[in-house]
């Protein structure tokens, strides 16, 4: 059964409007027009019910008085239905209803509003409305919209959509209000009287102003509204400062005098999700209203902002009273999907998937040019960040103990850095995080070629306006002894006071698990480290597939590490590539399960969402050193040499 019937009752006035050109045949200066009128407005200010059906007073408005572009079906003399685009007034739809309806709630709560969506559901047109409304009938109120990009507000942006609903409302309402401002990013209701020789500020005095953020959030403060929107929340780098410069101008007390809503979509390539999700993984740290996730994978009892996916208001898939028929526009998706992975461009599924969403977690895919199944991983990091896996490793500090022992132990007083990218004001210290300690044979060994450190340094000490980051993970290699293998089994990530602190713990991580690192050796003072404490020995040489011809450097050759080149670095993406889907088993549901869902670490998957040639990815590229170590070890079997190593003194000598 439908859930709304007979919906044209609380849209009266867009039908009489459609029918005859104007609202009310009432003569203007009558109290049949004035009664009118003022009807109007208190159903645009405080809802219409009529028998049980119930519209807020901003949808009332959006309905009656906000003509949009909408697809329009026509028949055809053969019988046959077209569509085309057609200026008209909204239909009335299910997903609109229930969004108008929580917005209210916000209000009645003192709570905000963070809106993550399917692309081209209309919702520029609908925050138009809510501006244009607020114009018209909240005196000296003050209505904002901030965007990174000053054309996501004119041209075919937010602003330009409610200048359009004033300009009609001025033309056929008896709500017309004279300008004060009259600008192309600022209009202001008014008039000027003289009044004993000065000229004053007189009527409405409300106002609509868009504010073009672009690098610089700091502009919204002090900037106290009645209505604040962001607009295309999902590219806007700076979303998250302004947020909070904002926050507090809305509020006097307990009590929330304005409210902001934020919204964004996905599918923009290289957009910057990162303040986003923030927000709307965690609504309620910013005052906004909160939901049951029952979107995302493994998300079960955690809370989400609000979530409009393509199944809602999806036209074709809507019945002729609003009721979004969603079965079958889950079916078309599907189908949609399916056409797409043939596309040439590898990027085609992941952009169209973030743009017709099923769930945030797809909403939020980062559409970037680089090789890796972005939707796996952001399904993948999604599911550790919803069951709280980054805590499988534990969080300490390697050290030498008495006997001259390498030891782990736990410590409180250091944390993993989980966040990608991080501020320039977090801590940057890290800590080394264990998944799984070395392997020992009997003999208390580590078999020889079991493990494999892969390190991208950084140039300089702790600095303030550096967000670089020293990174290192250790990998277990495929073998025969120890199971599950081929996995990340260590990492260290930071950026101590100095380099010494970061090399320190890097070559106690290297003893720790017997092995060698193999690094970047463009920057950082690994080698000269190495040197002064004679620990030559723990550097990988340069690896000899190297020299292979498209790999080979023609200006740089050195002894130890690797020198990484943009013919490299495309190789090494393949590599991270091959590794992220290789096929390990199926669980219990026969979904195959691949290297990528071994990865606990979020701050490196969301390094491998993001991931393009022209960011700062510490994490990425301490990884890809890892795939070329790993391959460069191809051949070399992992196995106990236990008589070898329990004579010969070689295996304990340190050289310079």
């Amino acid at each position: 059964m439908s859930k709304f019937r007979d919906i044209n009752r609380i849209r009266p006035a867009a039908l009489s409007f459609l029918e005859h050109g104007y609202y009310t045949r009432a003569l203007p200066g009558t109290k049949e027009y004035y009664d009118f009128w003022d009807e109007e407005k208190k159903r645009c200010l405080y809802g219409y019910t009529i028998d049980e059906l119930h519209v807020t007073g901003f949808h009332y408005f959006y309905l009656n008085y906000c003509p949009i572009d909408r697809a329009i079906d026509e028949i055809l003399p053969d019988g046959t239905t077209q569509s085309r685009r057609e200026r008209s007034f909204p239909r009335f739809y299910d997903g609109d209803w229930d969004y108008f309806q929580e917005i209210d709630k916000a209000r009645a709560d003192n709570k905000h509003m963070i809106v993550l969506k399917a692309r081209r559901k209309g919702y520029s047109y609908k925050a138009g409305s809510m501006l244009a409304r607020n114009y018209f009938f909240v005196k000296n109120s003050k209505n904002f919209v901030f965007a990174s990009q000053k054309e996501y507000l004119i041209g075919d942006g937010l602003l330009s959509k409610a200048w359009e609903f004033l300009s009609f409302i001025d033309d056929h309402t008896a709500w017309a209000q004279p300008r004060l401002k009259d600008r192309e990013m600022h209009k202001m209701s008014g008039y000027k009287k003289k009044v004993n020789g000065l000229e004053i500020e007189m009527g409405m005095k409300s106002q609509i102003m868009g504010v073009s953020l672009k690098d610089a959030p700091d502009k919204v403060r002090g900037k106290a509204g009645e209505l604040v929107f962001f607009e295309e929340a999902g590219s806007f780098p700076g979303l998250l400062k302004a947020w909070e410069v904002t926050m507090p101008t809305m509020r006097q007390g307990a009590k929330t005098l304005g409210m902001m809503i934020a919204f964004g979509t996905g599918g923009t390539e290289g957009a910057d999700f990162e303040a986003m999700e923030e927000i709307f993984y965690n609504p309620a740290a910013y005052d906004c209203m909160d939901y049951e996730n029952v979107w995302d994978e493994g998300a079960f009892g955690t809370r989400c902002g609000y979530f409009i996916p393509i199944q809602t208001n999806l036209d074709g898939f809507i019945d002729d009273q609003g009721n979004s028929i969603k079965e079958k526009a889950t079916e078309y998706e599907k189908e949609m999907r399916e056409k797409k992975k043939g596309a040439a461009d590898a990027k085609s599924l992941d952009q169209y998937i973030a743009e017709h969403p099923f769930s945030p977690q797809e909403a939020t895919l980062q559409v970037t040019a680089n090789l890796f199944d972005v939707a796996s991983l952001q399904e993948q990091y999604n599911i550790v960040k919803a069951r709280g896996l980054q805590s499988i490793g534990t969080v300490g500090r390697l050290y030498h103990n008495s006997k001259g022992e390498i030891k782990f132990t736990i410590d409180g007083d250091l944390k993993q850095i989980t966040k990608f990218p991080h501020r320039k004001d977090d801590d940057k210290t890290g800590a080394v995080v264990i998944y799984e300690a070395p392997y020992k044979n009997q003999k208390q060994q580590i078999p020889l070629n079991m493990y494999v450190i892969c390190h991208d340094p950084y140039g300089q000490n702790q600095s303030a306006d550096s967000t670089s980051l020293g990174a290192a993970y250790v990998l277990k290699r495929p073998n025969n002894l120890s199971h599950p293998d081929d996995i990340i089994v260590a990492s260290y990530v930071g950026r101590p006071k100095t380099q010494d602190d970061y090399n320190r713990n890097l070559f106690l991580l290297a003893d720790y698990y017997g092995c060698k690192i193999g690094f970047e050796n463009d920057r950082g003072e690994v080698i000269a480290y190495a040197k002064r404490y004679r620990k030559l020995n723990k550097l990988q040489e340069e690896f000899e597939m190297l020299d292979k011809r498209e790999l080979r450097s023609k200006t740089v050759k050195r002894q130890y590490g690797m020198h990484m080149t943009d013919a490299r670095k495309r190789q090494g993406e393949i590599y991270i590539r091959d590794w992220l889907n290789t096929v390990r088993n199926t669980d219990e549901n026969g979904k195959q399960l691949l290297n990528l869902h071994k990865i606990y670490d979020p701050a490196l998957l969301t390094e491998l969402i993001k991931f393009n040639h022209t960011g700062n990815f510490d994490r990425v590229m301490a990884f890809m050193i890892g795939m070329y170590h790993t391959r460069e070890l191809y051949n070399a079997e992992v196995k106990d040499i236990l008589e070898d190593r329990a004579t010969d003194k070689w295996f304990d000598q340190n050289y310079y």
